[in-house]
């Protein structure tokens, strides 16, 4: 009898405590942190300030974004940065070479699309 009892006891332990593990919530995955990125003009004169900006989502207020120009098959970063501040930046940058620059923004592993502006 007591073998019976101890048993019913250990199975309902048992039950009880898969069923918890099976009950317990799960952590909502976070969400993908976006940035995009827009010039103010498609074209401009060698020299010219271009002003770049953008929305971000899921990144921190006060974070650094930067401007990439793809050369050769690799982004190098520009020098001028931003700073998020609610939820959107913007930053002005020279560009020094003719012809069709691509351009992104980025902060940390956070990318947006590229962007062409031709140099005149």
């Amino acid at each position: 009898m007591r073998i019976a009892a101890v048993s019913v006891v250990s199975a309902a332990l048992v039950a009880t405590g898969a069923g918890a593990a099976v009950a317990a919530p799960q952590a909502a995955p976070a969400p993908k942190a976006t940035i995009t990125l827009k010039a103010s003009a498609p074209a401009v004169k060698l020299g010219d300030p271009v002003t770049f900006s953008g929305k971000v989502a899921g990144l921190k207020e006060g974070s650094k974004v930067v401007i990439q120009v793809k050369e050769g098959a690799k982004w190098v970063t520009l020098p001028a940065t931003a700073k998020v501040n609610k939820g959107a930046y913007k930053v002005a940058e020279k560009l020094e070479k003719k012809g069709v620059e691509i351009l992104r923004a980025k902060d940390g592993s956070t990318v947006s699309k590229a962007v062409s502006v031709t140099v005149g």
